[in-house]
C-alpha cells in the first residue's frame, strides 16, 4: 500500500508555494511545458523529460474538465516520479495499469491537488447531496473523488470510501459526467 502522507505533503508544499491549485499554473511555475495535441482515442496524456525539458502532452479532444484532471495526474508523475520519467517517460497507454503503483500515486496526487478538503467537507454537509452530486459540484470524475476519500481515510478522517476507482479510470471516456458544464 502506498504511503499517502508524502503525496499530501508534496501537494501542500506546491499549493502553498504557488498560491494555486490550478495544475496548468503550477506547471507554468515549475517550467513544465503543457502541450495540447490530438492523440487519438487510445491515448489521453503523458509526461516526458527530454534534454532536461519537462513536458506534459494532453489529448486536445478531451473536455476542459478532463484536461484539468489529466494535467494534475501528469503533474503528479513529474513531481513524484520525475527521475523515473527521465529514464523512460510515462506514456499513458501502458501506464493506466490498474495495479501500477505510479499510476495510483499520480491519481492520489491529482485528487489531493484538485479537491480542497474544506470545500469537500462543506459539500458533504449539504442535505441530500450524493457522492456523485459532490463530484459534479467539484468538477471531477467520481473516481477521482474516490481517490480523495482514500487519502482522507488514510489520514484518519472518518469517511465511507465507495471504492469505485481503479488506477486506470482515466483511460476510458467519462460519458456525460460534465455535459452541463
Amino acid at each position: 500500500m502506498t504511503n499517502i502522507n508524502p503525496i499530501t505533503q508534496a501537494v501542500c508544499k506546491l499549493v502553498n508555494k504557488h498560491g494555486t491549485r490550478d495544475p496548468f499554473e503550477i506547471c507554468f511555475c515549475l517550467d513544465i511545458n503543457v502541450h495540447r495535441m490530438e492523440l487519438g482515442p487510445a491515448l489521453k496524456a503523458y509526461y516526458f523529460c527530454h534534454s532536461r525539458i519537462k513536458n506534459i502532452v494532453i489529448n486536445a479532444d478531451s473536455s476542459d474538465v478532463i484536461q484539468r484532471v489529466l494535467c494534475a495526474h501528469e503533474l503528479g508523475h513529474a513531481v513524484l516520479h520525475g527521475k523515473l520519467a527521465a529514464i523512460r517517460g510515462f506514456h499513458e497507454l501502458s501506464m493506466y495499469d490498474a495495479v501500477s503503483r505510479t499510476e495510483y500515486e499520480a491519481n492520489l496526487f491529482a485528487a489531493e491537488l484538485l479537491i480542497e478538503d474544506e470545500e469537500l467537507f462543506s459539500l458533504l454537509k449539504t442535505d441530500g447531496a450524493s457522492f456523485y452530486d459532490v463530484a459534479k459540484e467539484l468538477y471531477v470524475p467520481p473516481e477521482l473523488l474516490d481517490f480523495k476519500f482514500k487519502a482522507l481515510e488514510s489520514n484518519g478522517v472518518p469517511v465511507k470510501v465507495p471504492h469505485i476507482a481503479r488506477s486506470d479510470f482515466l483511460k476510458n471516456d467519462i460519458p456525460g459526467c460534465f455535459d452541463d458544464f
